[in-house]
């Protein structure tokens, strides 16, 4: 019976380490006066195939994705004007940058090493507060896209600026069921659940 079971669980160990895995994304947004949101990304990850990690958004309107950065557990890469989804995985070692699409830009970026690393994304989205016909001002985002290259374990999203956010403004999180959203402190939180 022994070994049936050894036998066994060396079938089943291969699929589970080859599957790509985001453990955790927490995203770190500063908006400054100007409506232009500064974001941090730091991305926990065990990857073990394909060659690069992507971020998409979608429908940007007249908003701008700017200054463009990553890094590999602390160590730089170079952003690529010309950067090609199709180059090699040794191609895209310590290279960023981004791939058009139809509907909008992805924040594409090499893998570089495969197991347990720490990505982090830094760049620039403009308009990102927008004034509504009645003279509101709002910030209406998908932060994590419904269709993600990878499932994410969890995610935890700060939304903060140089004045605190009253308690009482309304914040939605949708898609995001059982997770929370809500004014903490003075910044809009938002946590995954699961």
């Amino acid at each position: 019976m022994k070994k049936v079971i050894f036998t066994l669980v060396l079938f089943l160990l291969p699929s589970i380490i080859l599957a790509n895995e985001i453990n955790n994304i927490d995203m770190d947004i500063y908006v400054d006066n100007n409506g232009t949101a500064h974001v941090t990304e730091k991305w926990d990850t065990n990857l073990a195939e394909g060659t690069e990690g992507y971020k998409p958004y979608y429908n940007l309107g007249e908003s701008k994705i700017e200054n463009f950065k990553v890094s590999l557990n602390n160590n730089p890469y170079t952003f690529d004007s010309n950067y090609n989804i199709n180059d090699s995985f040794n191609e895209k070692k310590y290279k960023n940058g981004f791939h058009y699409v139809n509907d909008g830009i992805e924040l594409c970026f090499g893998i570089t090493e495969y197991g347990k690393n720490t990505y982090t994304l830094t760049y620039d989205i403009t308009n990102f507060v927008v004034t509504t016909t009645d003279g509101y001002q709002m910030i209406y985002w998908t932060l994590i896209p419904y269709e993600f290259s990878n499932s994410i374990g969890n995610a935890y999203i700060k939304i903060h600026t140089n004045f605190d956010i009253a308690d009482t403004t309304d914040v939605w999180g949708y898609g995001n069921y059982g997770g929370t959203a809500y004014v903490y402190d003075g910044y809009i939180e938002m946590q995954s659940d699961g």
